[in-house]
């Protein structure tokens, strides 16, 4: 009987063994008693990985700055930028002509009375190569204001026309011009006004006559104004 007991407490403790050896590993390894390391019902030790959770980088390096995200409806980096305009700048001044027309307009004085005033010939003549050149008038009122008249001829009488005011010097008329005789007198016609306030309200006309003798001519012209009919008389003087 003796024996018997001994075999049966040797046969119990080898029985135990496997057992205490699958509860130390398990243990050891943070699985529940009786689960697999393999399985899903292992708890852990409860030590996590002190670098966290997300991507990790090796030797010690940081996470790459990342480009920002594109705007809204995205971009086209091959469009050129879209340039800036600014609402302050001020439209360009009326350009005002210079050539043919001699020296600036400055003062009353402009017409200068020691400059050869324009004579007519005796009578009417077709080769108009006496006007050619620039012809000022004298200062004249128009429209309430003073001014002066160029006008620029080729050898047939063809040229360009020029009106300032000597107390706005930033206005300014021009237009195309033509000299013929009407009659007896030497007509300066002038075409396609533009003024620099945008209007075209300027005589059409300038009428020339006498000084058959070698006197200089009398200049007349007659406008339609608000203010009724203005007439005045000029002499025209070379300036060119």
């Amino acid at each position: 009987m003796p024996a018997i007991k001994a075999l049966a407490t040797i046969a119990l403790a080898l029985a135990a063994t496997p057992m205490a050896t699958t509860v130390t590993h398990a243990q050891g390894v943070g699985v529940a008693p009786g689960g697999s390391t393999a399985n899903t019902t292992g708890i852990g030790s409860g030590l996590g990985d002190p670098r966290g959770t997300g991507p990790h980088y090796p030797n010690g390096t940081t996470q790459p700055v990342l480009p920002p995200p594109p705007p809204p409806g995205g971009y086209n980096p091959s469009l050129p930028p879209v340039p800036s305009f600014s609402t302050s700048s001020r439209p360009p001044s009326y350009p005002q002509p210079t050539a043919p027309f001699g020296p600036p307009v400055s003062g009353p004085s402009t017409s200068g009375a020691s400059l050869p005033a324009l004579a007519l010939p005796a009578a009417p003549v077709s080769d108009l190569s006496f006007l050619k050149g620039c012809w000022r008038t004298d200062v004249f009122q128009y429209s309430n204001q003073p001014g002066v008249s160029t006008y620029c001829f080729d050898a047939q009488g063809r040229g360009r026309f020029l009106y300032k005011r000597l107390n706005q010097p930033d206005y300014a008329c021009q237009a195309t011009a033509q000299a013929d005789y009407v009659g007896p007198q030497l007509r300066f016609h002038t075409s396609n006004m533009t003024c620099s306030d945008g209007r075209s309200a300027y005589p059409a006309n300038l009428d020339c006559a006498g000084g058959g003798s070698g006197e200089a001519a009398q200049c007349t012209s007659t406008a339609e104004t608000q203010a009724g009919a203005e007439t005045w008389s000029v002499h025209l003087r070379r300036i060119r």
